[in-house]
């Protein structure tokens, strides 16, 4: 039993660790995953200017110049890069990024999206970069093949037909082949000719090895590469580098590592005191031959040493089986192969140390409590009873203060030492506290039935036993709190750093001008009409369908303002939201040039109330903006209903705006917007730029997550007033329906607008809105489903400690004629009650350990402005669900199961 509490945990981090160490892979298996045995991957900036390429690592690499950007430069040709290579270098298009071109295809249940590449598959640099063929051969011409995933979503096979909507109309083609791109297996794409080419980035192939020389000659050019014989290359001395991160990073390695240290010798702890109190007469017949404490102490601690090793080997061994076996599962979820089973060696042997270091302070309390025994009493069969439970109460009351003391302590010092002992303090503290409370609860067995009475006052009585195996389970949910808060706060900063303009499920018809048809210049498809032949069709699919437009206004289609009358068609006007003088940020008053001025403008700015912005609030303008006072266009951009919603909609009603920013709000309730005119002449190249216009307008306040990028929802008359034209381009409309749109419906509909505007002057497209993160709720699911399978190990492994250990108590229970189910239900709220014990109190634990973990989380976002979100306290419900209750439940469910109901009366024990 030793072995396995000490394991479990040792088990879980070998997995993790081999796990990480085979999808991780290093910047040579990087770049050969994308490049394969070619040279390199090369890509046009657009700079149109030499550069200077600062790092030599990744496919995107970092960059400067001496000299301005050339607008619209047209960037390096193909036979220019070959000229400036050795003689014999060959490139072909390619991309690093995946989804070059997106089409359209049929689906068997409509019409779905898939990538597309134009890549030529018969050119062998392809096959070098490992592109491969799981099936079928290359594509000829009216061939294409499909990577594996496209092949099961389409249901398509080598031979089928593959029918593709382009810009000419439906496409048919065969599938000749099902390949596999290393760095791409979960996108569903399709390759051939037929499709366009990537353009600004190739491979290259060069006869000998590329040199940094090469290197430099193609940057002359504005090209950058990435190598793998030049990966090694160091940064130059002027790439921005960041220490503050890797402080951080070590703080929240050394955290976790305290917490997992911590989470095994609770786990084991409790099976070396329950054997040490077993083995009670067998220390006792020691000292009476002789032995010393001492003595008794050494070979308890040895038995902790032998357990350690024995655990780490058989937790090691297993762990790389098991990632050895999972890869094929890791690597469908991470979407790229691996380099091939990889265990980190280092942190596998720390294991072993580890181990060691666990068992013998796992054994520590038990070795000490075998050296004390009571030779008399245990020769005698005697238990001496359990006192000083209040004493200890106030110890752990004592350890668990001076371990949120030492967080305090160590947070404003930004000490590893304080930080870890706070979470090591105040799961002791919480552990010692245990017996006090356990007597606490015994107290309130008297108004249960009598098994669960029974539990209780046992667990109270025999506190010894209890405690450890409640210890057990506080460390397994302590640190498995720690990860679920760490995972559920980084996905609600996510969430709190995405933009939202139309409400989650929102529904929307797009109607655009696909520049076919036989318009004249100028022309606009007929919107009515389509919109008319869009609606047939949605109501084949849709019930209870009601359409309303969305008027999308944006400065690029034109400009009314008097100010540009003469050239309206070709002027900007382009409108930021301002703030009063009195409401601005101090920061942007400063011009800090050194990191530490940066720090101090940073910190003031956290005290200025005004300073409230964060990324998505710098830079926005009018572009694209939504003009309408329809109540149902700003409810699903808004989200308000009832006198909230009546209310904004009166603001647009009286020519108002709706804005995102309510510092923005002077003190008569108006909103000052500032204009940026501009106008291209295309005929000489040149531009003309306008002193700044200012419009004051009525309006009112939204949340600040709300109305997108723009912040901004216009009223009609606002629109007119900032000189806003409607789009040309497309129209947009808000789709309402019973029916709920998503999977084969979607595809349906997407299928039949497709087929009714083949060949028309404009398309359809209908947009289901979904901000949903499907990665981050499976891997709170999966770290909360990992704590409780440790959780209810550490429950039932001791539960059965508990119970052996109760032979006696039970044999007399059936010696006095208790049925026998009784035994069963004893066992099941013994089970109950140590997993609900110890799951409340890790909890408690683990909100204490992830306080120290979120600061060091947190502190590389403390000095930049406008600011990050930082990592909060999101309780993770869904993971708290599984191990307060879930667990519990289980375990009682598997007490009941697997204890046998015969009671032991059968034959005399003396």
């Amino acid at each position: 039993m030793s072995i396995t509490l000490l394991g479990l945990p040792l088990l879980a981090v070998a997995i993790g660790a081999s796990a990480y160490d085979t999808m991780d892979l290093s910047d040579e298996e990087l770049v050969q995953q994308y490049v394969g045995e070619n040279d390199a991957f090369i890509q046009d900036t657009g700079a149109g200017v030499p550069i200077e390429q600062y790092s030599w690592n990744d496919q995107w690499p970092s960059y400067g110049s001496d000299e301005d950007w050339v607008e619209g430069a047209d960037g390096a040709t193909e036979g220019e890069i070959l000229n400036a290579l050795p003689i014999g270098s060959w490139i072909v298009p390619y991309t690093v990024s995946g989804g070059w071109e997106e089409i359209r295809v049929e689906t068997p249940d409509g019409l779905g999206s898939i990538s597309a590449y134009g890549y030529n598959l018969t050119d062998e640099l392809y096959e070098k970069a490992g592109i491969e063929f799981l099936d079928g051969s290359a594509p000829g011409k009216g061939e294409v093949v499909l990577s594996e995933a496209a092949a099961e979503h389409l249901e398509l096979g080598v031979g089928d037909t593959l029918v593709a909507d382009q810009t000419v109309g439906t496409q048919e083609a065969e599938v000749s082949g099902i390949v596999e791109i290393p760095w791409s297996l979960n996108e569903r794409f399709a390759i051939g000719s037929m499709f366009p080419m990537p353009t600004g980035g190739w491979l290259l192939d060069t006869p000998e090895e590329l040199t940094y020389e090469d290197a430099l000659a193609l940057n002359e050019m504005g090209v950058t590469v990435w190598a793998g014989s030049l990966v090694d290359r160091p940064t130059a001395d002027d790439y921005y580098y960041s220490t503050e991160l890797d402080d951080s990073f070590i703080m929240i390695i050394g955290l976790i590592v305290v917490a997992v240290v911590m989470e095994v010798i609770l786990l084991a702890g409790p099976a070396f005191a329950i054997s040490a109190r077993r083995r009670t007469r067998e220390f006792a017949l020691m000292s009476a031959n002789g032995a010393t404490p001492a003595q008794i102490r050494r070979i308890v601690l040895a038995g902790g040493v032998i357990f350690g090793v024995i655990a780490a080997f058989i937790a090691i061994a297993i762990g790389i089986l098991a990632v050895f076996a999972g890869i094929p599962f890791l690597e469908g979820i991470y979407g790229y192969r691996s380099a091939g089973l990889q265990v980190l060696p280092l942190l596998q042997l720390a294991l072993v140390g580890v181990a060691i270091t666990t068992g013998l302070l796992s054994a520590l309390a038990a070795a000490i409590s075998a050296s004390r025994v009571n030779v008399v009493a245990a020769l005698m069969g005697r238990t001496p009873g359990r006192k000083g439970s209040k004493r200890w109460m106030v110890v752990g009351l004592l350890m668990l203060g001076a371990g949120i003391a030492s967080g305090l302590v160590g947070v404003s010092m930004w000490s590893l030492p304080l930080m870890s002992a706070a979470i090591i303090l105040a799961q002791l503290g919480l552990v010692a506290c245990t017996p006090a409370l356990l007597a606490a609860m015994a107290r309130l067995g008297r108004w249960l039935p009598l098994a669960p009475r029974m539990a209780l006052r046992e667990a109270g009585r025999n506190r010894g036993s209890a405690a450890p195996a409640i210890a057990a389970v506080l460390g397994v949910v302590a640190a498995g709190m720690v990860f679920s808060m760490i995972v559920t706060a980084d996905a609600e900063r996510k969430e709190q750093s995405q933009v939202i303009e139309l409400q989650q499920g929102a529904v929307t018809l797009d109607l655009y001008d696909n520049g076919m048809g036989d318009l004249e210049e100028g022309e606009e498809p007929d919107w009515d009409s389509g919109l008319a032949e869009s609606r047939t069709v949605l109501e084949r699919h849709l019930d209870d369908l009601a359409i309303t437009e969305i008027p999308m206004y944006s400065s690029w289609n034109g400009c009314t303002l008097p100010i540009v009358e003469a050239f309206q068609e070709t002027a900007e006007c382009s409108w930021t939201v301002t703030r009063p003088e009195a409401n601005r940020c101090s920061f942007w008053e400063t011009e800090p040039a050194t990191d530490e001025a940066m720090r101090e403008a940073v910190e003031a700015a956290r005290e200025d109330p005004n300073c409230n912005e964060n990324s998505n609030d710098v830079g926005v303008s009018s572009d694209r903006t939504v003009v309408s006072a329809d109540p149902t266009v700003v409810a699903a951009y808004t989200g308000f209903e009832g006198a909230q919603l009546d209310e904004a909609v009166a603001m647009l009603e009286r020519g108002g705006v709706l804005v995102a920013d309510p510092l923005a709000l002077t003190d008569e309730g108006t909103v000052v917007l500032e204009g940026t005119i501009f106008n291209w002449d295309e005929e000489t190249g040149e531009g003309e730029e306008f002193d700044p216009q200012f419009l004051e307008l009525p309006a009112m306040a939204v949340d600040d997550s709300l109305l997108g990028y723009n912040k901004l929802l216009l009223s009609p008359a606002a629109a007119e007033q900032m000189g806003q034209i409607p789009s040309v381009y497309d129209r947009v409309y808000l789709v309402e329906t019973s029916t709920p749109v998503e999977g084969a419906v979607s595809e349906a509909i997407s299928a039949d607008l497709e087929t009714m505007t083949s060949g028309a002057a404009m398309g359809a497209w209908l947009h289901v809105t979904d901000y949903e993160d499907d990665f981050t709720f499976y891997m709170v699911l999966l770290v909360s489903g990992l704590c409780a399978l440790v959780a209810l190990g550490a429950t039932a492994v001791s539960t059965g400690l508990i119970i052996a250990e109760q032979h006696k108590d039970m044999t007399t229970l059936g010696a006095v004629g208790a049925a026998p189910g009784l035994r069963k239900r004893f066992a099941m709220w013994q089970t109950v009650m140590i997993a609900a014990f110890g799951a409340g109190l890790g909890t408690v634990a683990g909100l204490i350990g992830y306080a120290m973990v979120q600061q060091a989380l947190n502190r590389p976002l403390r000095f930049t402005y406008p600011f990050d979100v930082p990592y909060g306290w999101e309780l993770p419900w869904g993971a708290m669900g599984v191990i307060l209750v879930a667990v519990p439940v289980l375990a009682a469910i598997g007490a009941l199961v697997f204890t046998r109901a015969r009671l032991p009366s059968e034959r005399r024990l003396t």
